[in-house]
């Protein structure tokens, strides 16, 4: 197969990665040894600080673990912007280890601290299992924050892949209840609708490093049953324009040879004619978890999309 034009990070990836994934439990844990080894590949970490905590969540929902990530050298009383991010993994996969370079770019740079959470992954646990323990983490965020720098004035929701398509069901159902508003929401190439026939979807079936059939067993993992596809909880692309119009001031970022992109760029439609406060951004010649992959990096592609995102979560909103 030809690729078509790529940055020579993102080729190279591609490469590299053909047939590694077999739909079985054994191919599971090759794409969890594969992204470890991956995320080994030598990035610059910018340097901030961190501390971990395990959330109990009580019997039915267990431990959570949670990152707080912070910047250094913060004056005395000074109350900064708060974060919270939810990453992806095609659900089956990530954590810190995956995303580690990248909070830490968006906590430096943005002088802004992330929460963390570690949600349990599929199929070891299926929906709606992560959706509840994010949402029950992101309602003990005032405790979570109390007598710290972080503050809760300017809370920002984030996630990428599968975590973008969370952030957003998340923010769906805490709008309906007026709890803890979020004022921005940041999505990096969000999974959005567990459907597969996209104009994308087909495109880039195979070849791109994340492939057609691997997303479509992966959601196997995650959901329970088939009418959970059609739900707007775990497919938001799916919800109302009366619910999606409550959703905070969005940007979206996407790749432009990745087989979710077109779910992602859908959304941004449905959000604007939902009379939402939208933008979206394409990014050509890379493909998906270009923001995450260390190997990807020091593409162009990265780096527009870090400073866009920077610069966005830095700014002010007018109701702020």
């Amino acid at each position: 197969m030809r690729l078509i034009s790529l940055e020579s990070a993102a080729k190279n990836l591609c490469l590299q990665h053909q047939d590694i994934f077999v739909p079985t439990t054994i191919g599971l844990e090759v794409l969890r040894q594969q992204l470890r080894f991956d995320q080994r590949s030598t990035v610059f970490i910018h340097p901030v600080k961190f501390h971990d905590l395990k959330l109990d969540l009580g019997n039915d929902l267990g431990e959570l673990p949670v990152r707080v990530y912070f910047p250094h050298h913060l004056r005395p009383g000074e109350k900064i912007p708060t974060i919270f991010y939810i990453h992806g993994g095609q659900f089956v996969n990530g954590g810190i280890f995956s995303h580690d370079k990248m909070v830490r770019e968006i906590v430096y740079r943005s002088h802004a601290a992330v929460i963390f959470p570690c949600y349990a992954l599929a199929p070891e646990k299926k929906a709606p299992f992560q959706l509840q323990q994010l949402q029950q983490c992101f309602l003990r965020l005032p405790e979570l924050t109390a007598k710290t720098p972080l503050s809760l004035e300017r809370l920002m929701l984030a996630g990428d892949d599968v975590g973008g398509g969370m952030a957003i069901s998340l923010a769906l159902t805490l709008a309906q209840t007026a709890q803890l508003p979020i004022y921005k929401l940041l999505l990096f190439y969000p999974v959005v609708n567990a459907s597969f026939e996209t104009e994308s979807y087909l495109q880039y079936a195979g070849g791109y490093d994340l492939t057609r059939e691997e997303m479509k067993w992966c959601w196997q993992q995650y959901l329970q049953t088939d009418e959970q596809r059609n739900d707007w909880h775990y497919s938001p692309l799916l919800a109302s324009f009366e619910l999606l119009k409550k959703l905070p001031e969005t940007l979206i970022l996407t790749a432009e040879a990745d087989p979710v992109r077109d779910e992602a760029e859908a959304l941004a439609r449905k959000l604007r004619d939902a009379g939402g406060k939208v933008a979206e951004l394409r990014l050509q010649g890379i493909i998906h978890d270009f923001v995450t992959k260390n190997q990807l990096d020091k593409t162009n592609a990265c780096r527009l999309a870090m400073n866009i995102a920077v610069d966005w979560l830095k700014k002010r909103s007018k109701q702020v």
